[in-house]
């Protein structure tokens, strides 16, 4: 029965095994935070570059995720990241020291970060054009029910047994997703991709990314003015300035940095940045918020946080529907203002805040999502030609990994370095740890805006008719990139 399936079907199966495998392993983490301190004895600074550490990981390798699988075919690179992925979660299980995880958690990253790319790749190459928005419904699906499922079954597994098993869940998943894409997927190559590979871009990229994260997250201990931070942080931005004029004399380069000649890609990509630097930063406080501020246990705020993607649940079908009808700009701003609106109440939460609250803000606050995100995905894609699409992923993916991972660091350093500075003021710790929170969820509302004022710029009919071009040219007959089994 399911090989009968459109083979666009099967495609979109097996990048579900391997995403929802990520987005599963991302919410138990942020659940296990305050009791990896505890066992590892650890700050929640050191701590958090367990997660940090994961999503530089996949920033840094997914550049090189589009070029080697147009080099080497989809099938083989994206099958191979996810057995990098499934071996690194048992390494990780299996960590005896912090410093071991988060080697282990890199490790893992480099599975993530060409998973990603490539099943996106694959997917937009299957679904063209207007079709991006029915894509971008189906990959939603374990979008909305990772991060469902990952709080409760990671905090009952904390609690309960260890949180080793958080990182041994992903193997039965990930071995069936893995003999399922050997069975049934087809090989792409692309021919630009024979050319070279571009060792410096992928090396001067990601060094200088993490010299960034490295500064921005030593800031919450040393200040932002330490020697450390700044001469560390110097150093990212000139790796970074090398980048870019490495990439635009590469050939192939690891970015295609043309593709921000084209207004929608940029203009989706600037969105699309804050909005999951929020995401991310927002996710990693709350679950701090729950264990350390309230005193919950890891189930407890797991089953509180489990809720929050019901609201992405319910307006994903709707975002998908509506689209043709709204056109992007406005489907941006119903996204983009209804987050501003349902992320400013948790500056106001306290230590006494009730959990049937928290659990009806979070609810609210995944209502808006599924409208921005669809929107975002179908501008940025789009328009974007098939042989283009294996950059087009590289470079959407890399800049939402980065922006993720800055936001974590960003926003945890922003919570910790409120809370030293109203200790040292005299407040009480118990106030200072609220009033540091409180600052967290405000500097998440501000990043919000970043997108919403964007959104202005968007040109529906420009949106329309590139979207338009790029279907007039898939017609029957068309020169195709070569498919091989």
């Amino acid at each position: 029965m399911i090989s009968r399936l459109p083979y666009k079907y099967l495609v979109a199966i097996v990048f579900m095994f391997g995403l929802f495998m990520d987005m599963v392993d991302t919410t138990v983490v942020n659940i296990a935070v305050p009791q990896l301190s505890k066992d590892f004895h650890a700050s929640t600074s050191a701590v958090e570059w367990t997660i940090t550490g994961y999503l530089l990981s996949l920033a840094v390798f997914i550049p090189a995720a589009g070029f080697l699988s147009d080099r080497f075919g989809t099938k083989r690179s994206f099958l191979t990241a996810m057995a990098i992925f499934v071996t690194a979660s048992a390494l990780c299980g299996q960590a005896h020291s912090l410093q071991e995880l988060i080697f282990f958690r890199f490790l893992q990253g480099m599975g993530g970060g060409m998973m990603t790319p490539v099943g996106t790749a694959m997917l937009s190459r299957e679904f063209p054009g207007a079709e991006r928005a029915k894509a971008s419904a189906i990959i939603s699906i374990p979008v909305v029910f990772g991060p469902t499922l990952g709080p409760v079954l990671g905090g009952y597994l904390i609690e309960y047994v260890s949180w080793r098993w958080i990182f041994y869940i992903n193997l039965p998943i990930g071995v069936i997703g893995f003999f399922f894409g050997l069975k049934y997927l087809e090989e792409h190559r692309e021919s630009y991709a024979s050319k070279g590979f571009d060792a410096l871009g992928m090396l001067t990229g990601g060094l200088g990314a993490a010299a960034l994260l490295y500064a921005l997250s030593e800031a919450a201990t040393s200040g932002w003015g330490s020697v450390r931070v700044i001469g560390v942080g110097a150093v990212g931005l000139v790796l970074g300035l090398v980048f870019v004029f490495q990439e635009l004399r590469a050939h192939p380069p690891m970015i295609d940095l043309t593709l921000f000649k084209r207004p929608l890609f940029t203009l989706g990509n600037l969105m699309i940045m804050p909005a999951f630097g929020v995401f991310s930063g927002f996710i990693f406080i709350l679950t701090l918020y729950l264990q350390e501020l309230q005193g919950r246990s890891p189930l407890h705020a797991g089953l509180i946080q489990a809720p929050a993607s019901l609201g992405t649940a319910i307006s994903l079908p709707i975002a998908s529907r509506m689209y043709g009808r709204l056109g992007p700009r406005r489907m941006m701003l119903i996204g983009f203002s209804f987050g501003v609106l349902t992320l400013a109440p948790f500056a106001f939460l306290n230590a006494a805040s009730p959990a049937w609250i928290i659990v009806i803000l979070l609810t609210l606050r995944g209502l808006p999502f599924a409208f921005a995100m669809v929107a975002a995905q179908t501008i940025i894609f789009g328009p974007i030609e098939s042989e283009k699409q294996g950059p087009c992923s590289s470079a959407y993916n890399t800049l939402r990994q980065v922006a993720a991972s800055f936001g974590v660091a960003l926003i945890a350093t922003i919570a910790i370095s409120r809370q030293h500075a109203y200790a040292a003021a005299g407040a009480l710790p118990q106030h200072a740890l609220e009033l540091g929170y409180r600052d967290a969820y405000i500097a998440c509302v501000a990043l919000m805006i970043i997108p919403l004022l964007l959104v202005w710029f968007v040109n529906d009919r420009q949106a329309q008719e590139t979207l338009q071009q790029r279907m007039a040219m898939e017609v029957p007959g068309a020169p195709q990139a070569s498919l091989s089994h």
